[in-house]
């Protein structure tokens, strides 16, 4: 995923009407949840989104979903939804939790993609996969390997939202250095971020994060007195990719320069 997309809230009028006939909108990010319950409405989601629209799915959610959430529960909604993104989500991981429990979390959820990788090409549905992070450090990020070379996969999705407010302390600086650890491990091509698309926050990322999507910075720049318009989309959206495509044009740094740092977060 590269380039700024908009994440919208749905089932939802004012999203609805505001992606109705848009063309300026190529891919849609949509809450695993929400899409689920616009197909219960309306048994598909064209209702919503336009036939050039690409739904991006987002199994990141609160942890009382997730965990409901069963394998057979995402093959149906990504069998209706297809042609589509989809970025797995499954068990929990938080940097408090002891080092053996956050091991296993990460097992957990690789397999987890695995399984659904497995499935998606058994069943032949037209849905990309692209797996977000279960850890932060270099180390959590060479466990992903193995299912990277497997599956050929270039790219990531790192959900940012945790590192917003709270004990976060300098959480974008903490989140910079982190997402430098999966591009160092894996070799990406592409990161895409979730939750983030301040103006300052895009700047002094890794050259190779090349797409964000967030809520509220474009819906802030999109209203109106009478609701959202489609209008100020493309500017905003040129400016945020401006500010990603700062650092194109550098190498990032050697791995040693931040793995052998104590950890920050």
């Amino acid at each position: 995923m590269r380039g700024v997309h908009p994440r919208v809230e749905l089932p939802n009028e004012e999203y609805e009407e505001w992606l109705d006939g848009n063309q300026e909108v190529e891919y849609v990010v949509i809450n695993f949840s929400d899409a689920k319950e616009v197909v219960e409405r309306d048994d598909n989601l064209s209702h919503v989104l336009e036939p050039w629209h690409i739904p991006v799915l987002l199994g990141t959610e609160h942890d009382d979903k997730v965990n409901k959430r069963t394998l057979q529960d995402v093959l149906d909604l990504l069998e209706v939804v297809q042609p589509a993104i989809y970025v797995p989500d499954v068990v929990y991981n938080y940097n408090w939790m002891d080092e053996e429990i956050q091991e296993n979390a990460i097992t957990a959820y690789i397999n987890h993609v695995r399984t659904l990788q497995e499935l998606v090409i058994e069943q032949d549905l037209d849905v990309r996969l692209i797996p977000t992070n279960k850890g932060w450090k270099y180390e959590h990020f060479v466990e992903y390997q193995e299912l990277y070379d497997e599956f050929n996969y270039e790219e990531f999705a790192f959900y940012a939202v945790q590192y917003t407010g709270g004990d976060a302390g300098n959480a974008i600086k903490v989140l910079r250095s982190h997402v430098r650890n999966p591009i160092a491990a894996l070799d990406l091509e592409n990161v895409f971020l979730i939750g983030r698309l301040a103006e300052d926050d895009l700047l002094d990322f890794a050259p190779r994060v090349r797409g964000a999507t967030g809520l509220r910075q474009w819906k802030d720049a999109c209203s109106t007195g009478d609701g959202l318009s489609q209008d100020p989309w493309p500017k905003f959206r040129k400016n945020r990719e401006a500010k990603l495509s700062v650092n194109d044009g550098q190498e990032q740094r050697p791995v040693n320069e931040f793995t052998d740092k104590k950890e920050e977060n």
